[in-house]
């Protein structure tokens, strides 16, 4: 009897091939957060609000005036800079080409554009009543503080409240922490101007670099997201929490197992904004809505085809 044998493997190849078909990822998009992150930080700033200060042998203490109303006090300033590598003294009158930077940050549209946030020490929120970045170079060498020496800065701000302390930036962390509380306590100060007088903020600060001006909230938190249709993620949508009487903005991380942008210690009681921008393609997307928080909640947040104007314009605005 003749008797035919089969081969199963071609057969099951295929059907194998079929399967893995089948649970392959599909990315219909590029990655596009890091590309709205540069678009926020270029297009969204006001110019105004960095200025740049130069100086050739200084020789006398400086107020340095910004258009957003800060001032920087340059004190004795053949004793107070050092070189930012070596650590050796820079006097300042023999310094030729002395260059100070500084950039103002006091609105929430301005602090979520530029990739800052007000998240400080294990996740516990604060309020902002200024931010300032200071940087000083020396024929292009960067500059740091003597050890011994602080630099004052006044914030304007016109009902200046008690309890505020200044923040360090120590950069991102796995919360997305940018700042830590320090045990120097900000003063409430005011100073002449032409036509009256400003209220303010007046902070001593050790270093140069970004420095904040906050009051960490105690209220009770949980846990807070936000969940968008489908197909809207990290890798093409940045989502912000944005409090609505306070200059707060947090950063919602990404939770892949829950498929929400959520964070873990977002206070009850608060009227916030909620924000998303997003790409897909070359259609920008924007979500945004208006919610009191409560305790482990969950806010179904829909989105609306929009034009890039359209979105630096609401940054802008917030």
């Amino acid at each position: 009897m003749l008797r035919i044998r089969f081969s199963y493997w071609p057969i099951l190849i295929l059907i194998l091939w079929g399967c893995r078909k089948d649970v392959e990822e599909f990315q219909p998009y590029s990655p596009t957060a890091n590309e709205l992150g540069d678009l926020l930080s270029e297009q969204v700033p006001n110019p105004s609000t960095h200025s740049t200060f130069t100086f050739n042998y200084l020789t006398t203490d400086k107020v340095l005036e910004t258009p957003s109303g800060a001032q920087i006090f340059l004190i004795d300033t053949d004793h107070l800079f050092a070189n930012a590598n070596s650590g050796d003294p820079v006097l300042c009158s023999t310094c030729p080409d002395l260059k100070i930077e500084v950039t103002v940050v006091l609105d929430k549209g301005d602090i979520l554009a530029r990739g800052l946030n007000t998240i400080g020490d294990s996740a516990i929120l604060f309020e902002s009543g200024g931010m300032v970045r200071i940087t000083a170079s020396c024929n292009g060498q960067q500059l740091a503080l003597l050890p011994d020496r602080t630099l004052k800065i006044q914030i304007p701000n016109n009902d200046p409240q008690s309890g505020f302390f200044v923040f360090n930036h120590i950069g991102s962390v796995s919360t997305s922490q940018q700042w830590a509380k320090s045990d120097q306590e900000v003063f409430e100060a005011e100073w002449p101007l032409p036509l009256g007088i400003q209220q303010g903020y007046e902070l001593l600060v050790k270093n140069l670099g970004w420095t904040a001006c906050g009051r960490a909230l105690s209220d009770p938190s949980s846990l807070f997201c936000i969940e968008l249709p489908t197909g809207f993620a990290d890798q093409n949508t940045l989502a912000y929490l944005v409090f609505k009487n306070q200059q707060i903005v947090a950063p919602l991380q990404y939770d892949l197992g829950r498929n929400k942008f959520c964070y873990p210690k977002t206070p009850a009681g608060f009227q916030v904004q909620l924000v998303a921008v997003s790409k897909l393609g070359e259609q920008y997307w924007l979500g945004k809505a208006e919610t009191e928080v409560g305790t482990n909640a969950t806010f179904q947040l829909g989105t609306q085809q929009i034009t890039e104007q359209a979105i630096l314009n609401f940054v802008k605005s917030l």
